[in-house]
């Protein structure tokens, strides 16, 4: 009886065994079965709106075919680098998303994610920076050696300037000479800068091109962006999918076209876009939507701090004001790193079946805060980062020509456009193309950053227009007691050559004092209308065909015989 229950209770335990195994295995094998059967769908690109600068906001749709109860979605064809927190999924009631998470797959290697490492970019972005920088360091430089140049031309080689002594000129020699070799060592230090600058970037972009290059013959090894979600579907069947969020990696800036007809001084302005992405996705027929708005840009209200004086030490002042004054010179209109990203290469757009004139397939939506242009044509741009050219629509334009010129810097006389009713065109600041009589003369800039009524834009040089400036002879200097006194007297010729009458703006201009020793009296302005706070002087010249004039004006200096005079900006 014993041994009949202790091979019953061996037998129990056997089956007890097997029981257990088959329960372990049907759960790993279900556990197994749900990794391996999650639902695949692939991502179509709709629409893309693209933001002024860098960003862009994608619009995604896709089909699943679900199963009841919960499971996980694998979303194909996502960016590779979309902003996690953006992220917006619309589906159906009778689907609930549980949670989403991004990450970027290749497929050689199974479900893991795999980081992309992104940091070499941002370095060349960063040298790139550098270089521009030291760039316009040098040119500071330059200008200020070329100033230096001038003051001591004006110093030692003009007969006026004979009343300096010995003891006079032996001081600014040596302090010009110590104040030049500055400046040149300083310039090749920046100069080898750049250098090293420049081998650090060949290097990253080599590295960056082997990469690409052995990613492109491997095929299979290509990121693809995934969307992992979460869900739990109350019935079995195709469900749709909606979802859009924000990326950095695309952007657009604006150009223009302006075409100029003489024989009818027609004016037609053709607003484009130069359009880049390396989101990871070729954008293939997909509807743009192009905003003037920034998300990059902080939103928060500025607000003002206390702003305090104090008295100056004059050393220390003048320290000060030259690093202000290169302050100055760096922060000069020049192009944006947007710009410049967009300077060198342009690629014609990919329409399908699209003519030229896009003006019908545009929509023009105005908000409080931006205006987007909708373009109902499919546009095709590969994720390149190579800026392609979007004709957004064309204005025909009144506008008024007149002749300007400043004969002091720059003795030939510039066309401008006067631009009226502006604001209406939706215009952001962009580099303009100028075609006269389907001939490209250059590039111009137009900002409408500006609270004029009026836009003006230049069209070019016009050399049919002759302009002299000279110095007339009757310069002359009186001493008297303990001043002295100086004397100058322009002449401005002006003629045109045109078969065409003209209007021009023509400027000029007088020293202004800033301290009591110093006193400037204007003697002759030949009409001109006269701005005394700034020294400026302008005149409204009407020229019939082959007429000229002359302009005069002449000012007095009265300043300490003993000092020295020195121009300053």
């Amino acid at each position: 009886m014993i041994f009949l229950a202790s091979s019953k209770k061996i037998f129990y335990m056997q089956q007890l065994k097997k029981i257990t195994y088959v329960i372990i295995f049907f759960f790993f094998n279900q556990t197994f079965a749900q990794k391996k059967d999650s639902i695949f769908t692939n991502a179509n690109l709709t629409k893309a709106t693209v933001y002024f600068g860098f960003g862009a906001d994608l619009h995604h749709s896709c089909k699943a075919n679900l199963i009841s109860g919960m499971q996980e979605v694998v979303i194909n064809n996502i960016s590779l680098n979309p902003d996690i927190n953006t992220i917006q999924i619309a589906c159906p009631e009778n689907v609930t998303i549980l949670s989403y998470t991004h990450r970027i797959f290749y497929k050689d290697q199974g479900v893991k994610p795999v980081p992309l490492n992104l940091k070499s970019y941002d370095t060349i972005k960063q040298l790139q920076k550098k270089v521009l920088d030291f760039n316009n360091e040098i040119n500071i430089n330059t200008e200020m050696l070329d100033k230096i140049s001038k003051m001591i031309e004006n110093n030692f080689t003009t007969p006026d300037k004979k009343n300096i002594n010995a003891e006079e000129l032996i001081k600014l020699t040596v302090y010009y000479s110590d104040r030049v070799n500055t400046i040149r060592q300083k310039n090749y230090t920046l100069k080898n800068e750049i250098n090293l600058c420049n081998e650090k970037i060949d290097e990253i972009n080599n590295r960056l091109a082997n990469i690409e290059s052995e990613i492109n013959n491997q095929e299979e090894r290509k990121p693809v962006g995934q969307l992992l979600l979460q869900v739990i579907s109350k019935d079995p069947g195709i469900a749709e999918f909606e979802l859009n969020y924000f990326t950095r990696n695309a952007g657009w800036v604006p150009t223009y076209d302006v075409r100029v007809k003489t024989i009818d001084n027609s004016f037609k302005l053709v607003y484009k876009a130069l359009v880049s992405q390396t989101t990871g996705l070729n954008w293939n027929n997909v509807k743009l939507s192009l905003s003037t708005s920034n998300p990059n840009q902080s939103n928060m209200v500025p607000e003002l701090s206390p702003l305090y004086l104090q008295l100056y030490v004059p050393v220390l002042y003048s320290r000060i004001n030259d690093n202000v004054t290169a302050i100055g010179y760096a922060s000069a209109p020049a192009m944006s790193q947007n710009e410049i990203a967009f300077k060198d290469t342009k690629k014609s757009i990919l329409l399908d079946d699209a003519n030229n004139n896009i003006s019908e397939s545009l929509t023009l939506r105005e908000s409080q805060l931006n205006t987007n242009f909708e373009i109902d044509l499919p546009y095709t741009i590969p994720s390149d980062g190579v800026p392609y050219s979007v004709n957004i629509k064309e204005e025909k334009i009144n506008v008024s020509y007149q002749h300007f010129a400043i004969p002091k810097i720059d003795k030939d006389a510039f066309l401008l456009s006067r631009i009226y009713n502006w604001d209406t065109l939706n215009l952001l600041p962009g580099q303009a193309n100028i075609i006269m009589d389907n001939v490209y003369t250059g590039k111009s800039y137009l900002n409408p950053n500006t609270t004029q009524d009026t836009l003006e834009l230049s069209l070019g040089r016009d050399k049919r227009i002759s302009i002299d400036r000279q110095l007339k002879k009757d310069y002359t200097i009186i001493k008297k007691s303990d001043n002295k006194y100086e004397q100058y007297t322009y002449e401005i010729v002006v003629k045109n050559n045109k078969k065409q009458s003209i209007e021009m703006v023509l400027k000029d201009q007088f020293p202004v004092s800033k301290t009591k020793e110093i006193e400037v009296n204007l003697k002759d302005s030949d009409d001109a209308d006269v701005d005394k706070e700034i020294g400026q002087l302008t005149w409204n010249v009407k020229l019939q065909p082959g007429e000229s004039k002359k302009y005069r004006f002449s000012y007095q200096i009265k300043y300490p015989k003993d000092k020295i005079l020195q121009e300053t900006r």
